[in-house]
């Protein structure tokens, strides 16, 4: 009787570990919602897809599907906008001389000043533009676009260097050491490419590359995600490292901490934390999709934005924290400012300004 009652014992045990992560977040998701509070927010005609950026004064930059440009200030107030001819899908960029860049469905490139003045715009090409632009030691903008290609688009003197491939370039180009620029593609590649437009290799894998851009565990080597579900550790020659397969696809950039653990969430409604070498270090369940990239705050405490609203909190060893329930579906990835202020934007338009709350910052 004893026998069966132990072995009885040690499979509720294991049936509740199990199952821990799922419980948890159930139980106590609205007991341990209030771990940031609101400070400021806005909300758009329609839908933002693109992430926000901030210069390094804070000022915060924002593209919506209101064919809009947002400028703000550090606590949420709205200090101008521009109107553009299409949709502003793509999130800005902040270039080396202090100007934003971003680029629009109407297929202009618009750069503006920091107060949000525009000082210039530039149509590279014919296609709409719907990738976040890199840019290079030698003035040169790098982005994927709709018309099949990687555009190289020489700043000085407006001259156009294209890559083709054979589908859509969707996926968020990252430079990678010093000089490879690696981006993956809806013909299932991950290409690598040297700074004159010329292939270095390439990574095949079974699915689109819809957003994921390449993260930097290494100087040569980098993961990234795929609509095939996998989580791909590869290198610049292209070679395969290791992989991690998942139950859903994965459409946002992974997040390599500082000692070389991943962390990334997939369709699936899971946060992974894989170890260095791509194996599972521990694994957090949402009650929706992750579409958003993960971030790192100024304490260290990463962030994870969820199809179900919510803002989750994790340790540095994956220790969840709490959450916090935004206005909307969470797509883009938010951004943190100098003094740990949160942004976040959300499917229906809203832009919310989020102070994180000591007692977490302290844990």
């Amino acid at each position: 009787m004893k026998i069966k009652f132990l072995s009885y014992l040690i499979i509720v045990t294991m049936i509740f570990s199990s199952c821990a992560t799922s419980s948890y977040l159930n139980e106590n998701l609205e007991s341990l919602n209030e771990y940031a509070e609101l400070i400021n927010s806005f909300k758009s005609s329609k839908s933002i897809f693109g992430s926000p950026v901030a210069t390094k004064n804070d000022v915060v930059i924002i593209g919506a599907h209101d064919k809009s440009i947002y400028f703000f200030d550090k606590s949420g107030e709205l200090k101008s906008s521009y109107k553009t001819d299409g949709w502003v899908h793509a999130s800005p960029s902040v270039l080396s001389d202090g100007s934003i860049a971003v680029g629009s469905y109407d297929g202009y490139i618009y750069f503006f000043s920091e107060e949000g003045k525009l000082k210039k715009k530039v149509k590279p090409g014919s296609g709409s533009m719907f990738t976040s632009i890199i840019e290079l030691p030698n003035r040169l903008l790098v982005f994927g676009s709709n018309k099949k290609g990687v555009i190289f688009y020489n700043r000085q003197d407006s001259t156009i260097h294209t890559y083709p491939v054979k589908r859509w370039v969707h996926g968020t180009p990252k430079l990678i050491g010093k000089d490879k620029i690696v981006i993956g593609s809806n013909d299932n590649y991950v290409y690598i490419l040297d700074n004159n437009a010329k292939l270095q290799s390439k990574f095949k894998t079974k699915g689109w590359i819809m957003h994921s851009g390449p993260s930097a565990i290494s100087q040569t080597d980098f993961a990234v995600g795929s609509y095939d579900k996998n989580l791909y550790i590869c290198n610049t020659s292209g070679k395969l490292i290791s992989s991690f397969k998942t139950k859903g696809r994965i459409h946002g950039t992974p997040l390599a901490l500082k000692d070389s653990k991943i962390v990334f969430g997939s369709f699936d409604r899971f946060i992974y934390f894989l170890k260095p070498d791509g194996t599972l270090f521990k694994k957090f369940k949402t009650r929706k999709k992750i579409v958003s990239s993960p971030i790192v705050l100024n304490d260290g405490t990463i962030v994870v934005g969820s199809y179900d609203k919510h803002l989750y909190f994790f340790s540095q060893q994956g220790v969840y924290l709490g959450s916090y329930k935004t206005k909307g579906r969470i797509f883009s990835t938010p951004i943190v400012l100098s003094n740990n202020t949160l942004v976040v934007c959300s499917t229906n338009g809203n832009i919310e300004f989020l102070r994180v709350k000591p007692h977490l910052t302290d844990l």
